[in-house]
């Protein structure tokens, strides 16, 4: 019996999404040069190539340059086709983009996120869908126009209930799927807002061109996410990166769970809150560094060199065990912290690691879990294009 995978139907789909990749990641191109491209008849790529015009998927954009004969008609991917909305649902703000399938910004916004509202789970979601309605009402496109929401979320789904995010209010996966299919009928993801961080900074910062990345998100909370073998690795129950309950002391091993991990305790936002006032985290957190650097407050001093002293254990042990290429710092108090202490962080890695990374601060000023999610949503997309 011939297998279906040797199937004529399932032959053409192949080769549709091949030159679907070709164009896509490599621009306009004419039958000819997808031809002598893909090593594929020139009849085999005409009769798909016109199969994906008719549905859509590519578009024919003018003529060649070639100088003999009949100019040639050049094909090419149709990233406006449909949508992504990519969301970074920050502790402080909701940060989202609207981009094309090829990752061109449309549009992006910003929310702050400061209800006192008491369900303020449910007061996100609601902030949520009506950023996505001002967004495309902003770019003048419709909700048909949308193929996938990607949102970025603290911690993982365990059990459909959020987790594994001690600093930031708990939800319901279905309340958030739920409210966003209904109104927007897309396909909906949630995926931890660090992995989605370490996909945006090797696809626009810090990480591109790098196979073995780790990604370190500093902020109110503290995780971490690894591209291993050029692939996400999220772990056997998706906590992968938890960093937040390394040791580094004996001292702090405890008889019991907290979901706010030992080194998560040491390092956070509330190891320091005695030594903010209430405003903007990220101006408050310039101020201490400033006050550190003054030397004008010898407790905040100490306890900020505390703060580098495990953050450069906690350093070692990753390397130790990942070995990655490159560890990129972000976050607020990552950042900030790393400006002041990213050569000392290397020195002692190099001190103890014969295999030293480049250890360097992200760039992306905070966009990178939104743009993360933007890339996860064109992935699905394309993952589901030709099926």
């Amino acid at each position: 019996m011939q297998n279906s995978i040797w199937s004529p139907e399932n032959i053409a789909q192949h080769n549709k999404r091949l030159i679907l990749d070709v164009l896509r990641q490599n621009g306009n191109m004419s039958r000819a040069d997808l031809s002598r491209y893909l090593n594929m008849s020139f009849p085999a790529i005409s009769s798909n190539a016109k199969g994906l015009l008719d549905s859509g998927y590519i578009s024919e954009v003018g003529t060649g340059d070639n100088s003999l004969g009949r100019k040639s008609t050049m094909l090419a991917f149709n990233a406006e086709r449909g949508l992504i909305i990519g969301v970074d649902w920050g502790r402080f703000r909701i940060r989202m983009m609207l981009a094309d399938l090829l990752g061109n910004e449309v549009m992006s916004t910003e929310v702050i996120n400061d209800s006192d509202n008491a369900n303020v789970g449910q007061e996100r979601i609601r902030i949520t869908h009506d950023q996505i309605v001002r967004i495309l009402e902003k770019a003048g496109k419709s909700k048909d126009d949308i193929l996938c929401i990607v949102i970025g979320i603290p911690g993982i789904i365990y059990d459909g209930v959020s987790s594994l995010a001690p600093f930031t209010e708990k939800f319901y996966e279905k309340d958030l799927i739920g409210v966003l299919q209904e109104s927007f009928e897309a396909d909906v993801i949630l995926e931890n807002c660090v992995n989605l961080g370490v996909i945006g900074e090797r696809w626009k910062g810090a990480g591109v061109n790098y196979n073995d990345i780790t990604y370190i998100a500093y902020g109110v909370g503290l995780g971490s996410a690894h591209i291993l073998n050029g692939s996400l690795y999220k772990g056997a129950t998706d906590a992968a990166g938890e960093i937040g309950f390394m040791l580094t002391d004996p001292v702090n091993i405890s008889n019991k769970y907290d979901e706010a991990g030992s080194l998560e305790q040491m390092l956070s936002i509330s190891k320091i809150n005695h030594y903010l006032n209430s405003g903007d985290f990220y101006e408050e957190i310039i101020k201490l560094i400033q006050k550190y650097k003054d030397g004008e407050d010898m407790y905040a001093k100490l306890m900020i060199d505390e703060i580098a002293m495990n953050f450069g254990i906690m350093l070692v042990n990753i390397v130790s065990v990942l070995n990655p290429e490159i560890i990129i710092i972000a976050g607020g108090l990552g950042y900030n912290f790393g400006k002041l202490f990213l050569e000392h962080w290397q020195q002692i890695v190099k001190n103890h690691f014969p295999y030293a990374p480049k250890l360097v601060l992200s760039e992306l000023n905070h966009t990178e879990t939104m743009l993360g999610a933007v890339m996860t949503g064109i992935t699905r997309v394309h993952e589901y294009e030709i099926r």
